[in-house]
């Protein structure tokens, strides 16, 4: 590189590092990050993942990660700690990308090839969040690391690490697989694929040691397939391939794997993210930047704009999260069930098996209701569009809002009459505390236990408007009088 070559990449690399830092303290939690933890902690309260927690994930990602998060304990920020080794990943994706990209080309374009990977929004954004998909990526770049080496059994060990942590991988062998039949290389394919079958064998061999194997399959194969897509986008996977193989056959392997990815990912999967295009964006960093050459600083430029665009301008946009997980670990103690979504809650159990996303929204059993109380469950996650129509009529209709979640208890209306659904310890508010009156007949005197069913109710102080809570919420300092809505 030239003297100006180098200052400016130095002060793009500055700059990139810069925006991470504050990215990791101010960007938004995604709601996968959570599911995730939730999957973590089952580990760590000695429940077997798929038969106790649900989860359409492979596993290896959350064994792993269980141990921190045994060490970080039960807090509001806990999310922040499980970040940390996100950093680890990211920072051995960008060492095998420069690897990759010097052996294919150059030192000059490795480095410029690594920079443009570390700025790309969808890498640069997912990188830093808790989830499979970064285990998942540095798997698969070590994994191509060993390959270029003719490394071909610690290869397949690596993309068989890569597919106990996300069942992805599956594509990325299917890409190895007919690129390497398009450019007739890869010859020693055999073991690649056999030492590749043995960390998920293992896995299998665990899982059904254990009498969860039903369980597994359901999760991760059975659930993942229950979603249909469109079918004229498989109607173009042949041309588009008939096209590689034509053009491609003279190409560098790596090209030709890039182009097949891209045609078999948009051609067979339903639902596509940027994390579902993680493992080949460093191919595409390096083509780019062996092409744009000089060019490639504007190109970086441009992403550290897109990437401040796309955080919010660095805003901070965790404490909606954090203040919900302060509210969680003061309104409930362990053990105690909580329903959330899909585990945002992380360390309650929660009363109904299957998650709220945009699978489960689809098949679950409308059962929540039943669920809830069935298990004697008295704190929920907040109303919202995740719920079906019946789950949400029966939390506005039978839980009061304490600011980020609900407790179980109704406003009493001016009839005096009133219904309890989950049958506990209750106690009767007005804005000023407990209040005096008469419950079911006789003086109300302090907590008491109502079952499932009609009640009534009647203020000393007619007109008064009272609210029947949850007993534990309200010694716990929460009121649906003052919710509890301040950032933590």
């Amino acid at each position: 590189m030239s003297r100006s070559e180098r200052l400016t990449f130095t002060a793009v690399a500055a700059l990139s590092l810069a925006f991470r830092a504050l990215a990791f303290f101010h960007y938004r939690f995604d709601s996968d990050e959570p599911q995730h933890l939730h999957v973590a902690w089952g580990w760590t309260a000695g429940l077997l993942q798929y038969r106790d927690v649900f989860d359409n994930h492979a596993p290896l990602f959350h064994i792993l990660t269980a141990p921190l998060l045994a060490l970080a304990g039960e807090r509001p920020t806990v999310l922040f700690f499980m970040r940390l080794p996100m950093i680890a990943l990211w920072a051995i994706v960008l060492g095998a990308t420069y690897v990759i990209a010097k052996r294919l080309y150059d030192a000059r374009i490795a480095a410029w090839a690594t920079l443009l990977l570390a700025v790309l929004p969808p890498f640069f954004l997912k990188s830093l969040e808790y989830r499979t998909d970064n285990l998942w990526n540095a798997f698969w770049m070590l994994a191509v690391v060993a390959l270029i080496a003719q490394r071909f059994a610690l290869a397949g060990l690596l993309l068989g690490l890569a597919m106990a942590t996300s069942m992805k991988t599956s594509l990325l062998i299917v890409t190895l697989l007919l690129a390497a039949l398009i450019t007739r290389t890869l010859t020693r394919r055999w073991l690649l694929l056999l030492t590749a079958a043995i960390p998920p064998a293992l896995v299998a061999a665990y899982f059904w040691w254990r009498g969860a194997w039903p369980s597994l399959v359901y999760c991760v194969v059975t659930f993942n397939r229950s979603v249909g897509g469109a079918w004229w986008p498989r109607l173009l996977w042949v041309p588009a391939m008939i096209a590689i193989v034509i053009f491609g056959r003279r190409r560098p392997f790596w090209q030709v794997a890039t182009a097949v990815f891209f045609v078999t990912l948009f051609s067979f999967w339903v639902l596509i993210t940027p994390r579902d295009v993680l493992p080949f964006l460093p191919f595409v960093s390096i083509f780019a930047a062996a092409m744009l050459r000089q060019r490639t600083a504007i190109v970086a430029a441009v992403c550290l704009a897109l990437i401040a665009y796309y955080a919010g301008g660095f805003r901070n946009r965790t404490r909606e999260y954090t203040t919900m997980m302060d509210q969680v670990l003061r309104l409930t103690r362990p053990g105690e069930m909580l329903m959330d979504y899909k585990g945002e809650t992380v360390f309650r159990p929660r009363p109904y098996y299957y998650i709220f996303e945009a699978i489960g929204r689809r098949s679950n059993p409308d059962v929540v209701p039943e669920a809830i109380v069935s298990a004697h469950c008295y704190v929920t996650q907040a109303d919202g569009p995740f719920w079906t129509p019946r789950t949400r009529r029966f939390l506005v209709g039978n839980f009061l809002d304490m600011g980020r979640l609900r407790a179980a208890g109704v406003l009493v209306p001016e009839s005096g009459t009133f219904n309890i659904a989950v049958p506990g310890e209750y106690v009767a508010l007005t804005e000023r505390g407990e209040t005096r009156g008469t419950l079911d007949g006789t003086p109300y005197a302090g907590a008491r236990r109502l079952e499932s069913g009609a009640h009534r109710f009647e203020p000393a102080a007619p007109g008064e408007l009272v609210a029947i809570l949850w007993a534990p919420a309200f010694r716990r300092g929460f009121s649906p009088f003052h919710l509890q809505d301040r950032d933590f």
